[in-house]
């Protein structure tokens, strides 16, 4: 699954976050605060979209052979942790760097954060609208980009909704290089309970895959939407057991581990 194939975007995201938060002097913009007496949306909690995936750090030792479901376990959990990480890190510096920004209230009641950032002849803007509806916020990101390479003017990244100050929400990004600026992924949150990523376009299409946060018992859900194969993996964070099932992995067969991440036959 991909959030956006424009590596030029991807690669001064990180850049222009570090910019902001070190607080140096750049070339950045931002819209001159009217005072205006309404209060711009609350931007959603980046950190929502972070999978705690710590209960697995004990695996990085694959020395010991009775513990090789456990191992396993760690490898996938290692996957999955460095491909959300490529998906959501850089929404998740855009509106990060929003929180430095001052907004700008809009007839239509909508509040505009605009951020700019040059590097050498490379610019980047983003446009970030939010609009306070009944149910929650309306949110829209909008990236234009001018210098070496093809221009990208105004085209829509990702747009969704969130609910209850952003610990709720969704977010569908487009991909403006194939024609048709065609919905690609989509991703669903609840902050410190779960995190669903599914791809919406091309090979990826039907692909889910979901965390979940239930306190006690957590999961990592895949299905692959091409074949309908699924796998899984699940942990007690209370007492240290667990299991995985995976179709290249203990002949699909789900494989168990105890209180002590110890192999056992499953239940």
């Amino acid at each position: 699954m991909n959030a956006i194939r424009n590596q030029k975007i991807l690669l001064l995201l990180p850049a222009l976050l570090i910019v902001l938060l070190a607080g140096c002097e750049a070339d950045t913009t931002a819209p001159i605060d009217n005072s205006e007496p309404a209060e711009a949306p609350v931007l959603p909690n980046a950190d929502a979209l972070n999978l705690d995936l710590s209960f697995f750090d004990a695996g990085a030792d694959g020395s010991k052979a009775s513990r090789w479901n456990f191992f396993n376990a760690y490898l996938r959990a290692v996957v999955v942790s460095a491909m959300t990480h490529i998906v959501l890190a850089p929404p998740v510096a855009a509106f990060s760097v929003a929180l430095h920004s001052i907004p700008s209230l809009q007839e239509d009641g909508s509040w505009i954060w605009v951020y700019t950032h040059v590097d050498g002849q490379e610019e980047l803007q983003i446009r970030l609208r939010g609009l306070a509806v009944s149910n929650g916020v309306q949110w829209e990101m909008r990236v234009s980009s001018s210098g070496a390479g093809a221009p990208i003017e105004n085209e829509l990244w990702f747009e969704g909704t969130t609910r209850d100050d952003g610990r709720f929400g969704d977010w569908t990004f487009y991909d403006f290089n194939l024609a048709g600026d065609p919905a690609v992924s989509r991703v669903q949150w609840s902050d410190g309970e779960y995190v669903i990523l599914s791809g919406l376009y091309g090979q990826h299409a039907g692909d889910v895959l979901e965390y979940h946060d239930n306190g006690v018992e957590n999961s990592i859900d895949f299905t692959e939407g091409t074949t309908d194969n699924q796998w899984y993996i699940r942990w007690n964070d209370r007492d240290g057991s667990g299991s995985l099932m995976v179709p290249d992995f203990n002949n699909g067969e789900p494989a168990c581990w105890d209180e002590n991440q110890e192999d056992t036959v499953c239940p």
